[in-house]
C-alpha cells in the first residue's frame, strides 16, 4: 500500500442524514403547522399552494411570497417563521419514540463499518441522541439544523454540516428527503441516497445514487461502495 493510500484509509468517512425529512415525517409536520398558524391570520392554504411558493426558497422567502400573493400583510413574517419552527421542533422531539427500528439497525451497521453518522434535526441534539442508546458515542452526532429552509438542505448546508463534524463532504454519503436536497448534496460533492416521500414527489431527483422506499441494512453495501471501502 502506498503512503497516499495509507493516508486515505485513515480519513473519516461519514453518513449525513436529513433526519427530520428522510426518517421522521417532517414534511407533513411542517405543512400541518403552517396551515394551522397561517389560518390564524386568515390565510387558508393547501399542499399545492405551499409547494408553489416554498419550492426552492428559504422559509422566510417562500412565506413572504405567499403572503404577498394573497395580499396578507397583517403580521411579521419572520415572527411567523420562528413560531412555526419552534412548534415543528417540539413535534419532532415528541415523535422520537417512533423512529423506525430499521433505521436504527441501518446506522448501527454503518457505524460498525467505521463510518460516522451525522443527523440533521431542528430538535434538541440531546433528545435525538437519546433515541439511539445503542450507538457508539463517537460514531453518532446531531447537528441542530436551525437554517430557515422549508424541508431541504442546500449545497452550503451539506458542506457546513460535514465540515462542522470533522468530515470532508467528498468523503460522505447523504440520505435525502427531497429532490432539492439531492441537488444540494450532488452540487456539494456528496453522494445521494433519496428516500421516497409523496409530499415532494413533484421534485426532480435525477442524479441520485440510490432510491429507497424503506430503510434496510442492505443499503449499507451501497454506502460502502460509494465510500470506496469495499
Amino acid at each position: 500500500m502506498s503512503e497516499e493510500e495509507k493516508n486515505d484509509a485513515r480519513l473519516q468517512r461519514g453518513l449525513l442524514v436529513e433526519f427530520d425529512f428522510a426518517v421522521m415525517p417532517g414534511h407533513q409536520i411542517m405543512l400541518d403547522v403552517c396551515k394551522e398558524q397561517l389560518a390564524k391570520e386568515g390565510l387558508k392554504i393547501d399542499d399545492v399552494l405551499m409547494a408553489r411558493y416554498m419550492f426552492g426558497r428559504s422559509f422566510v422567502a417562500g412565506l413572504s411570497a405567499l403572503c404577498r400573493a394573497q395580499e396578507i400583510s397583517s403580521f411579521e413574517v419572520s415572527d411567523m417563521v420562528a413560531t412555526c419552527n419552534e412548534i415543528v421542533a417540539e413535534k419532532i422531539k415528541n415523535s422520537l419514540s417512533s423512529v423506525p427500528a430499521a433505521f436504527k439497525e441501518l446506522i448501527k451497521a454503518v457505524a460498525d463499518k467505521g463510518i460516522k453518522v451525522v443527523l440533521f434535526s431542528v430538535a434538541e441534539s440531546e433528545a435525538v441522541l437519546a433515541a439511539f442508546p445503542d450507538m457508539p458515542e463517537d460514531m453518532l452526532a446531531v447537528s441542530e439544523d436551525l437554517t430557515s429552509s422549508f424541508g431541504f438542505t442546500s449545497w452550503e448546508g451539506w458542506r457546513r454540516f460535514a465540515r462542522k463534524n470533522g468530515l470532508h463532504e467528498r468523503l460522505c454519503v447523504s440520505i435525502c428527503g427531497s429532490g432539492l436536497s439531492v441537488k444540494g448534496a450532488l452540487t456539494s460533492g456528496v453522494s445521494a441516497i433519496v428516500k421516497d416521500n409523496e409530499l415532494v414527489s413533484y421534485q426532480d431527483i435525477s442524479g441520485y445514487d440510490m432510491q429507497v422506499t424503506d430503510f434496510d441494512t442492505g443499503i449499507v453495501d451501497e454506502i460502502v461502495r460509494l465510500l470506496h471501502l469495499g
